[in-house]
């Protein structure tokens, strides 16, 4: 009966009787969508504090419960008896499992409770360590699309809501979760070695939260939830990362009725090489916590350092960004690292550049961890590139300058060419192409601009892509932009 709930056609084998669907997967929409509300409603309203919010927002002797953050996937688990069904899937999109051991020990304790069918909200992470640090959701996503029978039995399920059980809409509990709480340690226990379990936690005075997070971060552990017992109301704390990088760029566009910067592209740089060239690897691009002052005062203080590009890279808005000498170091923030792409087993890719003290050179993408969630904190005047003020180090352990290959695709494929004219002189060509090959660039986009009037006839531009779909949204904007009353089409 499975088939009634999910397309298995789109299952892939992986190992033993471990199958994974990527996405759409789902064919109970009505399931789907009670999934995608819960998500909407609950899960994307959980407030996050910082330590020192903490403190001054949680004082008195209320009862509140606490629970150890797990830094894994969020998922949701269906179980319906008389169908024989038990499977994990992911809202809104889709992503199924089934048949790994930690649903399967799930689906067999519910057998031997009274449960008829029920929709449980679960975090799909591993307990152990991997290279001697905590296991975060790019692991979990890692192993879950990989072979890997040992990995694959590693997987753990921490149960954290019962959404619909029996024919009961549960959502109404998140302002009496305390019932929720204790119909989680009934069903499931609190086992935290067990394959599926309640999460470790407690209800406590809510003046004693402060110690109570210490503990756990000095203990590894990610952070904490807090949730209000008699009102709807979640909190996640987790001490954010704190990393110094370099300006290497940065997006200008209007905002709130005035012109500024809207982002800015970071760096770290590798340790010092034999030859005179910096090596740096882009890390993240932040918009998020500048001031409307800083805005406007940056601005004015990188468009004095600007430098040629060494290609072209946009915003996703389509703008692009413009490239500066690495003078400046930032201080950011972010929540976590993930080192590969969510919903994938690729690593995450970010661009290499070598700085001779004039120009950049575009050398590749490699893999470089992405800090989630990056808000930009101050300016560090400070501190200076040249005394190590922005290191790889901060997120790598002894970072190595890649193996550096040329950029060398071993085969280019056309996937859209377009050519456009307008009278006899004037004439804008679009091609969008994929390359295969290691640490090549997987999608350009070319933009041919030719008019025989023109002080600068020839103009070409080039724009790169990661995704298939951010390519065409590329090219869409091309055409947008430039095939206007007038031109025509002679493809």
């Amino acid at each position: 009966m499975l088939d009634t709930y999910i397309d298995i056609s789109k299952l892939v084998p992986k190992t033993g009787n471990y199958q994974i669907a990527t996405g759409s997967a789902v064919r109970d929409l009505t399931l789907l969508e009670i999934a995608s509300q819960y998500e909407t409603q609950v899960s994307r309203k959980m407030i996050a504090l910082t330590q020192n919010q903490l403190g001054k927002r949680f004082g008195t002797t209320e009862l509140v419960l606490q629970t150890t953050k797990v830094d894994g996937e969020g998922v949701f688990i269906y179980f319906e008896r008389s169908k024989n069904v038990c499977f994990c899937f992911n809202a809104p999109s889709g992503r199924v499992r089934i048949n790994f051991p930690a649903l399967d020990a799930l689906e067999g304790v519910l057998r031997q409770s009274t449960v008829q069918k029920g929709l449980f909200r679960a975090e799909l992470y591993l307990q152990e360590q991997i290279h001697d640090r905590r296991a975060t959701i790019g692991d979990v996503l890692r192993i879950s699309f990989s072979e890997d029978a040992g990995a694959i039995d590693k997987l753990k399920l921490a149960m954290l809501d019962v959404i619909m059980l029996d024919g009961k809409d549960l959502r109404a509990n998140q302002s009496q979760f305390e019932q929720t709480w204790n119909l989680l340690g009934e069903l499931f226990g609190s086992d935290p070695t067990a394959p599926y379990h309640r999460p470790s936690g407690a209800i406590v005075p809510e003046d004693q939260l402060l110690r109570l997070f210490a503990e756990k971060i000095a203990a590894g552990e990610e952070g904490m939830v807090i949730r209000r017992l008699q009102r709807a109301e979640t909190y996640k704390i987790k001490p954010r990362l704190s990393l110094d990088a370099v300006v290497i760029g940065y997006v200008a566009g209007e905002f709130e009725g005035m012109y500024g910067v809207t982002s800015l592209l970071v760096a770290m740089n590798y340790p010092k090489t034999d030859d005179s060239k910096t090596y740096w690897q882009t890390l993240v691009r932040i918009g998020s916590g500048l001031s409307d002052e800083q805005r406007l005062q940056f601005l004015n203080l990188f468009s004095a350092i600007h430098v040629e590009n060494p290609l072209t890279m946009t915003d996703s808005d389509g703008r692009t960004i413009q490239f500066v000498k690495p003078e400046y170091v930032v201080e950011l923030s972010g929540e976590d690292l993930l080192t590969i792409v969510p919903g994938s087993n690729r690593p995450n890719l970010t661009q290499l550049m070598a700085w001779d003290g004039s120009d950049y050179q575009f050398l590749g993408l490699y893999p470089c961890p992405r800090p989630t969630f990056a808000t930009f904190t101050q300016l560090r005047l400070d501190k200076q590139v040249q005394n190590g003020g922005a290191r790889l180090e901060q997120i790598i352990n002894s970072p190595q300058l890649p193996q550096l290959q040329a950029i060398a695709p071993t085969e280019t494929k056309i996937l859209r060419r377009e050519v456009y004219t307008k009278g006899t002189d004037m004439v804008r060509k679009l091609v969008v192409v994929e390359n295969s090959g290691e640490q090549t660039i997987p999608y350009l986009v070319y933009w041919t601009d030719f008019s025989s009037k023109r002080k600068e006839p020839l103009k070409v531009s080039v724009s790169y892509a990661l995704s298939s779909t951010r390519a065409q949204e590329l090219a869409e904007q091309l055409i947008t932009e430039n095939i206007v009353r007038g031109w025509k089409s002679v493809n």
